[in-house]
């Protein structure tokens, strides 16, 4: 159901953006029919591109017979770029895999003893989906997440700091 309502929403945003875009570049009359079907068309080609079997099978892990707490899409920043793919939450570690339609492409394996906290950010300063963890080094790993306040809790139990 997530997977659906973020469709959606990228949808409709990028509809909006393309047809203010398409207001100045050609004219209210063309804005009011290509925004609205390139905004389905966008939200569309998200959803199935989420949901496809390719990137399932791309961001799985081996997580040799210990349970997955928790897990969900996620990008992780490298550099300048917001890198999709999957965030597991193990009892022991948190796991970042990507897949394969990225520039960086990488596993990004974080022990639970070295976490020294989790902190909530705004992408682009105004969407609350950011998850910032803290390390004890100071070196902290930047994710986009669904649901981080349930991130931050599940983390949160396994570190008894509830």
């Amino acid at each position: 159901m997530t997977n659906i309502k973020n469709s959606v929403l990228a949808g409709i945003a990028f509809g909006l953006l393309f047809g203010i875009y398409l207001t100045f570049s050609s004219g209210l009359k063309n804005a009011l029919i290509a925004g609205p079907i390139a905004g389905i068309v966008f939200g569309l080609s998200m959803y199935l591109f989420i949901s496809s079997k390719k990137v399932k099978t791309q961001t799985q892990i081996d997580v040799d017979d210990k349970e997955i707490l928790y897990s969900g899409a996620a990008n992780h920043f490298v550099n300048t770029e917001g890198v999709g793919g999957k965030l597991y939450l193990l009892n022991d570690k948190i796991v970042f895999k990507s897949h394969g339609f990225n520039i960086q492409n990488h596993e990004q394996r974080i022990d639970l003893n070295e976490v020294d906290g989790v902190i909530f950010y705004n992408t682009l300063g105004i969407i609350p989906n950011g998850l910032k963890i803290v390390l004890r080094n100071n070196v902290s790993e930047k994710f986009v997440v669904n649901n981080r306040q349930q991130w931050k809790d599940e983390i949160s139990k396994i570190k008894n700091w509830v």
